[in-house]
């Protein structure tokens, strides 16, 4: 709906100098428009000053004014009270998910008007890179160590992340670094959620060493793990998982101030589950959030929000009964199968080497590495 009444440049200018003595929202309701509507002219008027401001003109008069509801206004600034850490685009995208739909322009006028300061950023030309994406959950996944300060202890935040889901499968915050700790990530992730066929890491001393193999790496080649490492100096290689970093602390790590490692993980168990089954991922299209894509709900998700049906209903993810796949399937190479549960090898299929392995041997030792295949069900 549009408010069909336009403003001259002078009068808007008039408008302006009223809300000096009386307020921006007080003028803009006696002229009947959005407070946000008078906020934009002012921030015009203050970027161009008073002679360009007059000598501004629209090449078109477009479609007048559009009006905001307060309804939507008020599910705008909800939300970005729950998340203070979000920008305008993830505020949109978290309402379109409930099937509001609303402009991101209109998000940035409510949440400028009411504070928000929008940080420009420049781009590295120099650092572009190809991007890549995983086809299929658990065929690839990246891990990252993030340092943060609790009072004046250095802490390390383990976060192992799943490339084509975005779904945080594992973290652990310590208070050293040490193998032990990163087999204690990836570990609990493979048992919970199924085994990943391939590890990316950069080429810290817990994840590499330079000569020969270290523990880590020897728990990978057990488990049939491919690992691969980044580029030197290269961090783009683990684009997302350093965006993960990047999205946690601005949304959690520099916003509150933990007394003890107790409370900091009790407050990132929360943010991981929010991030995994009720943010968002710009990555993804804008309306999925990482589990959808990780349980394989992405289809039904987007149909949902077509059809203005919330996806997060009681069918969904739920509190606390979360489903996820029992078991992944991996092809070998010579066309052998093994069936997984819960990361746990089970059965052999192929060949003449099928066989149950409820009673017998993990299979693990002798898992292909590059060649081996999976998929989901």
């Amino acid at each position: 709906m549009t408010h069909k009444q336009s403003f001259t440049q002078e009068q808007k200018l008039v408008v302006l100098e009223s809300a000096r003595e009386i307020g921006v929202r007080d003028a803009a309701k006696h002229i009947g428009v959005h407070y946000t509507t008078v906020y934009e002219w002012r921030k015009r008027l203050e970027a161009l000053g008073e002679e360009g401001f007059l000598a501004d003109r629209a090449r078109s008069p477009g479609r007048g004014i559009k009006k905001i509801s307060i309804e939507k206004e008020k599910a705008v600034l909800e939300t970005w009270e729950r998340h203070s850490g979000f920008g305008p685009s993830q505020v949109r995208n978290q309402l379109r998910r409930q099937g509001m739909t609303i402009s991101t322009r209109s998000v940035v006028r409510i949440m400028e008007a009411n504070g928000y300061r929008r940080v420009c950023r420049k781009r590295d030309e120099g650092s572009a890179s190809r991007r890549f994406e995983a086809s299929r959950p658990l065929e690839l996944a990246q891990i990252d160590i993030l340092e943060f300060y609790i009072h004046k202890q250095k802490v390390y935040l383990f976060i192992l992340l799943d490339d084509f889901s975005r779904f945080i499968t594992g973290w652990r915050l310590v208070t050293r670094t040490s193998i032990d700790e990163v087999i204690a990530v990836v570990k609990p992730s493979i048992s919970r959620f199924g085994k990943m066929e391939e590890l990316l890491s950069d080429r810290g001393f817990v994840f590499y060493s330079w000569h020969g193999a270290n523990r880590f790496e020897r728990f990978l080649e057990v488990e049939g793990i491919h690992q691969t490492h980044a580029s030197p100096h290269h961090p783009q290689t683990q684009g997302k998982v350093e965006a993960v970093n990047k999205q946690i602390q601005k949304e959690l790590l520099r916003r509150e101030k933990f007394n003890s490692m107790a409370e900091a993980r009790a407050a990132i168990e929360q943010w991981v589950n929010f991030y995994n089954y009720q943010r968002t991922h710009q990555g993804l299209g804008g309306c999925l959030v990482p589990a959808d894509r990780f349980h394989g709900r992405e289809e039904e998700v987007l149909r949902a929000i077509a059809e203005k049906i919330d996806p997060d209903g009681e069918n969904c993810y739920g509190i606390k009964g979360i489903p996820r796949s029992l078991f992944n399937v991996v092809l070998e190479d010579g066309g052998r199968i093994v069936i997984y549960l819960f990361g746990q090898a089970i059965t052999y299929l192929g060949g003449n080497d099928e066989r149950d392995l409820k009673h017998g041997r993990s299979g693990n030792a002798d898992q292909g590495e590059a060649g081996s295949k999976s998929q989901r069900a």
